[in-house]
């Protein structure tokens, strides 16, 4: 999956190498994606196809945030990690970060188990229960990915952020509309595209709190 294409792609957009043991282990988490989605719906085989382009570079995405600094200790809540996007890919790459992967959907969360034993993901913290359930975590930055609108994701999970601290949400063609929901309500946004053949903008939303 990580061919000399897809790995030159990542250090001209993100200025992001890969050395050996970070290649080793992301190839070797491709494949348990695949064999795993095989028999546990994870995603579409439509996306599974376009698993890098669509799904591994979107999580990565966040890079573009001049704010964002990957090397600094700093605690993540990823919200509604589903498949391990972007929780997964961020832990793989970047050790200093301490990730919580959450989800309330079983089958989810069985896969993050066998990724994190599998390939000793340290950094990788697994939370199975709704969001708005758990005692507060206080992180950095929350993220979310493909979940839900931006008000009812912030809602529930605000109470994870420290004081100082960023929510940030992937958004692609609803950002315009779910931003006007939010009153009084300030977000910083960064726009990209994916590397697919069609047009594909997306958006990070990021609201300091």
């Amino acid at each position: 999956m990580f061919n000399k294409e897809n790995i030159n792609l990542l250090k001209k957009e993100f200025n992001l190498e890969i050395n050996e043991n970070t290649l080793e282990k992301l190839n070797l988490w491709h494949k348990l994606f695949v064999e795993y989605n095989s028999h546990t719906n994870l995603m579409s085989a439509g996306d599974v196809k376009v698993l890098f382009e669509k799904h591994v570079f979107d999580s990565l995405a966040i890079l573009k945030w001049n704010e964002f600094n990957p090397d600094k200790k700093q605690k993540i809540l990823d919200v509604g990690t589903g498949g391990g996007f972007p929780s997964v890919i961020l832990a793989l790459f970047f050790p200093n970060l301490e990730i919580v992967a959450n989800d309330s959907r079983m089958k989810k969360i069985n896969f993050i188990i066998d990724i994190k034993a599998a390939l000793d993901i340290k950094n990788l913290k697994i939370s199975y229960a709704r969001v708005e359930d758990l005692e507060p975590l206080n992180c950095d930055i929350v993220i979310s990915r493909a979940v839900g609108k931006i008000k009812n994701v912030l809602r529930l999970s605000k109470k994870h952020i420290k004081e100082g601290g960023y929510f940030v949400i992937y958004k692609s063609k609803t950002l315009e509309e779910e931003l006007a929901e939010l009153k009084d309500t300030e977000a910083q946004i960064v726009t990209y595209n994916l590397p697919l053949k069609e047009n594909f903008e997306r958006h990070l939303a990021i609201i300091k709190q």
